[in-house]
């Protein structure tokens, strides 16, 4: 296979794509965006000519496969791959889901993208499991029906929708705050993309899951709703005083206490001792781990009590906010416990 240059890809893409890649490129004085072009004689003055990376309105996508690291980049309609050294020239290939290309000059060679991950084949040969190799993003939301995902990173806003199929990437995005919102505004290749973020609970209709954030994506005449921002906020913070267990009311809320704190730890008292233990959140709920504690001994309805926080902690699988600003923890449908935060009101 004779890869082409990027230079030749871009070429091909503008003409395909029917709108001048070269036509958006915006003036610059940094020598990246630009290399000067001795003039030829007679002419006027030298020639601008445009460098292929500065054009790139997204960057790369990277994957690593077993041990082998590629990298995926789009120009208009077509991208390149990068392999091993090689730079394959792709175009799109219908697919029911994510996005498939091929080489341009060999259909056994080519990468189907679908979210994070990916399928890489080499001339006909199957690679092991691609998984997308990116930061984490600071700020990460979700939506279905289509499926799609934000994150907004140092470097823009990326928006992946369609299983993978649609891709935008808005850098350098204008931030507006306001009370209880948060916009982010740019610019993709695809048109105006814009994100607002509510500081209003959300929860994903596909997981269940509760995050802090209600968001709208607003991206080609389309309006994508979905949840936002990490679950852990809501649990972390001031320690909350579980005021129910199995419905039952506590006899004392202060001596009944939970402590979510970073990196998955959790600690408080359980009405006569002190526990510790960890928790996780994933997508398919909130797990606390098998809680350690101390060993002392109190009156019996205080160890009653422990017990029985023990036993509904143990049974855990998910979690919820209330109208009241009240924690849930939950067992499948059923509330196990209710609590509040300990400096809220009585």
């Amino acid at each position: 296979m004779n890869p082409a240059s990027p230079l030749a890809i871009l070429l091909a893409s503008s003409l395909l794509a029917g709108c001048g890649l070269l036509g958006r490129v915006l003036p610059s004085s940094s020598p990246s965006a630009a290399q000067t072009v001795a003039a030829e004689p007679g002419s006027a003055a030298p020639v601008r000519q445009a460098d292929p990376a500065a054009l790139d309105p997204q960057p790369p996508l990277e994957f690593r496969c077993g041990e082998r690291r590629v990298e995926l980049r789009h120009f208009g309609e077509l991208a390149t791959l990068g392999v091993d050294g090689k730079v394959f020239t792709l175009r799109p290939e219908r697919s029911a889901s994510g996005m498939r290309m091929v080489a341009v000059d060999d259909a056994r060679t080519g990468i189907w993208v679908k979210g994070n991950s990916a399928l890489l084949s080499l001339a006909g040969i199957e690679q092991p499991e691609c998984r997308r190799v990116a930061e984490k993003p600071l700020f990460r939301a979700v939506g279905n029906e289509p499926a799609w995902r934000l994150d907004i990173g140092a470097q823009g806003l990326e928006l992946i929708a369609d299983d993978g199929a649609s891709r935008a990437f808005a850098s350098g995005p204008l931030v507006v705050e306001a009370e209880g919102l948060r916009s982010y505004q740019g610019t993709s290749a695809g048109g105006e993309l814009e994100a607002l973020v509510f500081d209003r609970v959300c929860v994903d209709t596909m997981s269940g899951m509760t995050h802090p954030n209600t968001v709208e994506v607003r991206w080609q005449d389309r309006v994508l709703r979905g949840c936002g921002g990490d679950p852990a906020r809501l649990l972390q913070g001031e320690p909350w005083e579980v005021v129910e267990l199995d419905g039952r009311a506590v006899a004392d809320p202060a001596r009944i206490t939970l402590g979510f704190a970073a990196e998955g730890r959790l600690a408080g008292s359980a009405a006569c001792n002190r526990y510790f233990g960890s928790y996780v959140l994933s997508g398919e709920g909130l797990r606390l781990s098998p809680l350690g504690a101390t060993k002392m001994a109190c009156e019996s309805r205080a160890m009653e009590e422990e017990r029985r926080f023990m036993v509904a902690a143990a049974t855990v699988s998910g979690f919820a906010i209330a109208t009241d600003g009240g924690l849930e923890l939950r067992a499948g449908e059923r509330v196990v416990m209710r609590a509040r935060r300990a400096s809220g009101p009585r």
